[in-house]
C-alpha cells in the first residue's frame, strides 16, 4: 500500500472515530474519547499504519459502547444541563 493511501485511510478512520466519539451523550465520555483519538493520531502521525491498527480495534469498541450508553445511560447529558428547578424537585 502506498504512503498516500495509508495516510488517507488513517484520516478516514480518524473522522469515523471522531464522529462516533461526538455521538456520546455524556460530556465527560465524549470529551475523553475525542481527546484520546486526537492524541493517538498525533502520536502516530509519522506511522499512519500504527494508527490504522489502533483505530480499527478502538472503533469497534467505541461503537459497541455507544450503543450500550444509548440503552442504559442517563437521559441528561451533563450535570450542567440541569436547571435549578429540576435539582430542587429531585431532592425532595
Amino acid at each position: 500500500m502506498s504512503a498516500t493511501t495509508t495516510t488517507k485511510n488513517a484520516q478516514t478512520l480518524l473522522a469515523r472515530m471522531l464522529r462516533v466519539a461526538k455521538s456520546y451523550k455524556d460530556y465527560n465520555v465524549r470529551e475523553y474519547l475525542v481527546r484520546r483519538t486526537n492524541d493517538a493520531y498525533e502520536g502516530t502521525k509519522e506511522k499512519p499504519e500504527e494508527f490504522e491498527k489502533f483505530a480499527e480495534k478502538e472503533l469497534k469498541w467505541m461503537e459497541r459502547q455507544e450503543k450500550v450508553y444509548e440503552m442504559y445511560g442517563s437521559e441528561r447529558k451533563s450535570v450542567l444541563d440541569d436547571s435549578t428547578d429540576d435539582v430542587a424537585t429531585t431532592r425532595k
